[in-house]
């Protein structure tokens, strides 16, 4: 009995300890190891900075502050007649200079195109943190609406990986006109998991805040969104994808690709990428115009039976797998809408 007594001590320092360490390491308190795990930045003069335009639209360097006074940099591309400016928030590798490929896909939709760095990624400064990529993803917006003069209701959001997450928070703190999320996760924690086992331990509350749960996000109102992802991508399964779209309220598009991975899409499927996104951003105007976003023949992969109108009122469910047919795409527009023509 006297020994058990005098282990008794011991016991419970043991047991302080192993708590001690597990919350040590608990992705909300070791932010800083968790950080360099989330985010890979590039920094300048990694990339091609020299060239000035991409496929022959010429950007302007930007700079401008985060919310919390962190400069940051991104390229400002303009170009005739564009109805809408899209804002790209890009994934957590690389920086802005890396992804010609990806702004070209964009680009070729004729909208102008706004895409930064996040603090500590290429020529902007500071360190990336969760809350500070939020800031400044904000920051961008309220940029091109204070400085460029771009209307709130002509701003359409675009996440890549890493950058769905900051467009929801985006989203949820702004008023934009669309949203486009490519190669996205349901949330923070559930990706973690899936890439860490060791995260299985840790309850969503020991994970660092806001948790990026894009699920959260999407149940809520939001605008149009338009959500496409490869059936191959390994960095973030396809059933990411459909989770979000499931769980996405209001006026919603899936386009899967079958054959592309995770940031191949724009290269692989380029036709189809710039298609989907053009004919969303037409779609964007047709409800402008007539309050309905209209299906035409060419099949969607996936899409809120809400949305679809067929002129008179009458609502028309446009639902088919990729099983009936694989090499389908979103064509949310006006079925008063030619496919070749110009945006407005």
């Amino acid at each position: 009995m006297k020994q058990n007594l005098l282990s008794l001590p011991k016991l419970v320092l043991g047991s302080a300890s192993l708590l001690a360490a597990y919350l040590l390491f608990s992705p909300r308190v070791a932010k800083g190891l968790y950080n360099a795990m989330l985010f890979r930045p590039y920094r300048f003069p990694e990339g091609d900075y020299q060239s000035g335009h991409i496929d022959g639209v010429r950007y302007d360097d930007v700079y401008f502050n985060s919310l919390d006074g962190t400069k940051l940099h991104g390229w400002y591309f303009s170009q005739p007649n564009a109805r809408y400016t899209i804002l790209m928030s890009h994934g957590n590798t690389g920086n802005i200079a890396g992804r010609p490929n990806l702004i070209s896909g964009l680009l070729k939709t004729g909208a102008n195109l706004f895409i930064y760095d996040y603090r500590g990624y290429g020529r902007s400064e500071g360190t990336p943190t969760v809350s500070g990529v939020i800031e400044d993803g904000c920051a961008a917006f309220d940029h091109l609406v204070s400085e460029k003069k771009t209307p709130e209701d002509e701003i359409v959001l675009y996440g890549e990986s890493l950058g769905v997450a900051i467009t929801c928070q985006i989203s949820a703190r702004r008023k934009a006109r669309g949203m486009i999320l490519q190669s996205g996760f349901a949330s923070l924690p559930k990706i973690g998991r899936e890439h860490v086992p060791l995260m299985h331990l840790y309850p969503s509350i020991l994970f660092p805040q806001p948790l990026l749960d894009n699920i959260s996000v999407l149940k809520k109102e939001h605008p149009p969104l338009l959500i496409v992802h490869g059936h191959k991508d390994a960095v973030v399964p396809f059933l990411h994808g459909q989770e979000l779209y499931k769980a996405a309220s209001g006026k919603k598009f899936l386009v899967e690709f079958p054959d592309c991975e995770h940031s191949d899409i724009p290269t692989n499927a380029s036709e189809k990428f710039v298609n989907a996104m053009a004919d969303f951003l037409k779609g964007l105007t047709a409800v402008e115009a007539e309050s309905g976003i209209v299906a035409t023949d060419t099949t969607i992969v996936a899409m809120d039976s809400a949305v679809t109108n067929n002129g008179n009122g009458n609502g028309r469910a446009t639902n088919k797998s990729a099983s009936q047919k694989s090499n389908t795409e979103a064509v949310p527009r006006s079925q008063n809408t030619h496919s070749d023509a110009k945006m407005r």
